[in-house]
């Protein structure tokens, strides 16, 4: 494995282990094997090792999530429940599927994130963009039911996304901070509700 890459994966795992601020740069020298100046060479500062990480892992996953949830076919039903599934990195059987050597806790790796955006501009940055292509794949969705004669065409499309965008988002947070939750229960219960409101 090149110096570069173990360099990431080595802060990656412990920056999930322990967060950012208890990780030194002693801690990432010995977990990836190499000398600090090896260390100093490929990242100046602990912060611009930190945006690296979470440019690399965390906001791959997140667009990893959307483009999976793009890609569910069938009923605007079933997109849907896709959108809420990949939106939590779970699979068909509400599995997590994001886990990197049986590893990775996504959970926390979300965390991080949360952090990351609010210490660091560059990160807010990169979120907002993502968020603006989040935001257009539930509005296409809308639009694909509307077109289908599965959702209620005098809905404003505008006003659905920002009602699914909310619960979505509302079940993602839950689903973080309640350890017990039946995560299955949870999505078809919103996504039932959803439903109910916006079908033809």
């Amino acid at each position: 494995m090149k110096t570069y890459d173990k360099i990431m994966e080595s802060s990656y795992r412990l920056f999930l282990e322990k967060g950012f601020h208890e990780v030194s740069w002693a801690d990432i020298s010995e977990e990836a094997e190499i000398s600090p100046g090896t260390l100093y060479y490929y990242f100046k500062t602990k912060d611009e090792l930190i945006l690296a990480v979470l440019d690399t892992y965390v906001l791959e996953y997140y667009y990893d999530f959307l483009n999976n949830a793009k890609k569910v076919k069938g009923s605007a039903y079933n997109r849907l429940k896709g959108f809420y599934r990949e939106s939590l990195g779970l699979d068909k059987d509400y599995a997590p599927k994001y886990l990197s050597n049986q590893q990775t806790d996504y959970k926390k790796m979300l965390l991080l994130s949360f952090e990351g955006i609010q210490k660091y501009s560059q990160i807010s940055d990169n979120y907002n963009e993502y968020n603006k292509v989040y935001t257009q794949a539930i509005e296409d969705f809308v639009e694909f039911g509307k077109e289908n004669g599965e959702i209620n065409p005098e809905l404003s499309t505008e006003e659905l996304t920002l009602f699914i965008k909310s619960s979505i988002n509302g079940v993602f947070f839950l689903w973080i901070v309640q350890d017990d939750l039946d995560v299955r229960h949870i999505v078809e219960v919103n996504v039932d509700s959803v439903w109910d409101y916006i079908k033809k």
